[in-house]
């Protein structure tokens, strides 16, 4: 059974067309092949960014109720808990 069949969390990841820290995300989230939901924050989840983070700066990932930043930290989280 792969990660992505056993995943049960929603994933949400907030992300932009110019960000190479979304990018670096994108990628771990592909090469893990978890299902998640992309907004695109430049266009209309800047506002959800800022009301789940307090801050402009993506890229985030929500699992279920938890939110994570920094694509250093996502990263590592998405590891830890899918590869």
């Amino acid at each position: 059974m792969s990660v992505a069949q056993q995943q049960e969390e929603t994933i949400k990841f907030y992300t932009g067309n110019y960000c190479p820290y979304c990018r670096k995300v994108k990628k771990e989230l592909d090469r893990l092949g978890l299902d998640y939901d992309a907004v695109n924050a430049d266009a209309d989840g800047r506002w959800e960014v800022i009301e789940l983070s307090g801050q402009r700066a993506i890229p985030i990932v929500t699992i279920d109720d938890e939110v994570l930043v920094d694509s250093t930290n996502i990263v590592r989280e998405l590891r830890s808990r899918y590869a």
